[in-house]
């Protein structure tokens, strides 16, 4: 035996008898192409005529080497890389579909917020278009009316918007919210009204009464003070202005409103002759809530519709004087918000004034 073998014999003994040889999992261990030569190599090469227990075989190492050990081949090394390859190749397709999904639906919503804006645009062009068409049949009707009243005499203040007047001799005739009066020029003129008319004889001098009751409600009007409106004889104006009270006490609006309607009933009671009667709208007041100011909105609205349907009975729109914008004006206000100043009153009793001369030339 020539000495590399018998070397290699000795390498291989010692291996064989060390206790880690045999220990070794029943699994098979990739080596790479450096070391495929230990399969077919002499030198590597050893025939078994027993076993390890003295039984007889015929094996040689070369088996015991491929049972432990497999060499790594091309074919692998190019699975594996495909692999990597198909791994890498499918996760860029699904971050492509997933960037397109992504612009689909940046896309979809684009489109959706066009479509929105569109459909804003037309809306507003449509209610332009109404408010133009309004604008136009309001002066196509004012044109009308003037027309009409081309032989009224151009006399005292001009009349407040939706308001027609026309002189006849000894009788004028007053039309608001599609109801006409014919008045007897110069009247007689009462007033019924709370504390937040005080003062009103200075600024309108020729009314026949004014029975201004501070902190008055109207039921209590209607028990107290109605009764006086039965001495009246003849045709004759009453202008209530009641109600902020009322509304401050929390009744609602269809309870003011009822006590509103049966006021004007025992006013207008036992009378022959007309005794008309104008509803003034309740003021707002800086020291309103979100509550009252609802409340006060909502009653002037039916006291509109109640002067409507009420027989010789008009509304007069007191508290949009002191709106602007919807907002309260504060100038109109002593610092309590509860009472109104000087201005507020000069403000409220030319209105008053404006309305008495176009409805009976009351001066």
């Amino acid at each position: 035996m020539s000495s590399n073998k018998k070397g290699g014999d000795e390498r291989f003994l010692r291996v064989q008898k060390d206790p880690r040889f045999w220990e070794m999992p029943e699994r098979e261990r990739k080596i790479d192409k450096r070391f495929q030569s230990m399969f077919h190599d002499k030198r590597f090469t050893e025939k078994y005529t027993v076993n390890k227990r003295g039984r007889p075989i015929n094996q040689t190492s070369t088996e015991d080497l491929k049972h432990f050990y497999n060499v790594s081949s091309s074919e692998d090394e190019d699975d594996d890389e495909e692999g990597v390859k198909s791994k890498k190749k499918k996760e860029v397709k699904e971050e492509l579909v997933k960037v397109e999904i992504e612009v689909k639906v940046e896309k979809e919503v684009k489109v959706e917020k066009e479509v929105k804006v569109e459909i804003e645009v037309k809306e507003e062009l449509v209610k332009v278009e109404i408010e133009v068409k309004v604008e136009k049949e309001v002066k196509v009707k004012v044109e009308k009316e003037v027309k009409e009243s081309k032989d009224v005499k151009a006399e005292g203040p001009p009349s407040e918007r939706g308001v027609r007047v026309i002189e006849e001799d000894e009788l004028v005739r007053y039309t608001a919210a599609e109801k006409t009066f014919a008045v007897r020029k110069g009247l007689p003129v009462y007033l019924l009204a709370a504390s937040i008319c005080q003062g009103v004889e200075e600024q309108i001098p020729h009314l026949t009464a004014a029975y201004v009751h501070p902190d008055t409600f109207l039921a209590r009007s209607l028990e107290q003070h109605a009764w006086k409106f039965d001495r009246v004889t003849g045709e004759a104006l009453v202008v209530v202005h009641i109600g902020t009270d009322d509304v401050a006490s929390g009744l609602s609006p269809a309870a003011i409103v009822g006590q509103m309607e049966a006021l004007i009933d025992r006013i207008q009671h036992g009378h022959a002759e007309p005794l008309y009667v104008a509803v003034c709208s309740i003021l707002p007041r800086l020291v309103d809530n979100q509550r009252t100011m609802g409340t006060v909105r909502d009653t002037n609205r039916r006291f509109h519709e109640l002067c409507r349907r009420k027989k010789d009975t008009i509304h007069l729109p007191t508290g949009k004087l002191f709106l602007h914008h919807r907002q309260i004006i504060q100038n109109y206000f002593t610092g309590d918000g509860v009472h109104l100043n000087v201005e507020g009153k000069k403000v409220l009793f030319n209105y008053l004034k404006t309305f008495l001369w176009h409805f009976c030339k009351h001066s």
